[in-house]
C-alpha cells in the first residue's frame, strides 16, 4: 500500500479548510459581521422602525449603539461601564452581574428603557428602573419627553455603587420593606412554575398553550403581541394568594 506524504495530507486539510471558506465568501455566504436584527414596530407613527423592546442580552453595547443611532458613549456612561471600555467586548445581560445586589433590578430592560426614551419610542415601562445618570443624559438628548416619562424617570432611579467595586456604609434593613413582585422583565415561566402557579392558571392567562418553560414571559408577550403588563399583574397577583 502506497503511503500519504505527511506534506501531501497537510495541504490537503488546507485547501478543504481555506478552499471552502473562499468559495462561500464568492457565493456571498460567508460574512463576519453581526446579522442581529430587532423586529420593527408593525403599525402607527413608528411602524418599520426597530423596538427596543426586542434588545436582547446577547446584543452588545456596540450593536445597540449601531442598531437604534444611540451614542455609544453615552450608553456606557448611562449604565456606569467605564470610559474606554470596547463596547464589542460588552453584552447587555452583563449589567445583572455587575449590579447583582441593587434593591431594583438594573439589567437588559433597563437598556430597552433607557433606548426608548433616548429616541422617543413606545414602550411598556413594567416598573423597569434606570441607572441614576441615566437620567441627565436623556433629558439632554430628548426635550420631547412628556410630563409623564418624566415623573416614571424620576421615581424609578438606582444608584449605581462606586466603580470602584467598594462599598460605602452597609444599607440599614428596612423594617417595613415590601416584597418585591416575582415576575419582573427577566422572569421565565419555569419560575413561575416554581413559585406554585399551574399550567392551567398561565395558560388561562396567556390564552394560550404554555411555550418552553425557560422562556422569559416578556419575550413572549413580544412576539404574541400580548400586554406583559397585564399578564405580569395577575401573575403576580396569584401569586401573592
Amino acid at each position: 500500500m502506497k503511503k500519504i506524504s505527511s506534506k501531501f495530507m497537510a495541504l490537503t486539510v488546507f485547501l478543504v479548510i481555506f478552499g471552502g471558506i473562499g468559495a462561500t465568501i464568492l457565493a456571498d455566504v460567508w460574512t463576519t459581521e453581526s446579522t442581529k436584527v430587532p423586529v420593527t414596530y408593525k403599525e402607527g407613527e413608528f411602524e418599520g422602525q426597530y423596538n427596543p423592546e426586542d434588545i436582547r442580552g446577547s446584543y452588545t453595547f456596540s450593536e445597540v449603539s449601531e442598531l437604534f443611532e444611540v451614542e455609544l458613549d453615552d450608553l456606557l456612561e448611562a449604565f456606569g461601564i467605564p470610559e474606554g471600555t470596547d463596547g464589542t467586548s460588552i453584552q447587555t445581560k452583563v449589567l445583572e452581574e455587575m449590579y447583582p445586589n441593587l434593591p431594583n433590578e438594573i439589567g437588559n430592560g433597563s437598556v430597552q428603557l433607557f433606548v426608548a426614551f433616548y429616541k422617543g419610542l413606545p414602550f411598556e415601562f413594567d416598573d423597569t428602573y434606570l441607572p441614576e445618570q441615566a437620567k441627565d443624559i436623556l433629558y439632554r438628548v430628548n426635550d420631547k419627553l412628556t410630563a409623564e416619562d418624566r415623573a416614571y424617570i424620576e421615581s424609578h432611579l438606582a444608584v449605581l455603587p462606586e466603580p470602584s467595586g467598594e462599598t460605602d456604609e452597609p444599607a440599614e434593613p428596612e423594617a417595613t420593606e415590601e416584597a418585591e413582585p416575582l415576575v419582573k422583565g427577566a422572569t421565565t415561566f419555569q419560575q413561575v412554575l416554581d413559585a406554585g402557579i399551574t399550567k392551567a392558571e398561565i395558560e388561562e392567562i396567556i390564552g394560550s398553550v404554555m411555550p418552553a418553560t425557560n422562556t422569559p414571559i416578556k419575550d413572549y408577550c413580544l412576539e404574541k403581541g400580548l400586554s406583559f403588563s397585564e399578564v405580569k399583574d395577575k401573575l403576580n397577583a396569584l401569586i401573592e394568594e
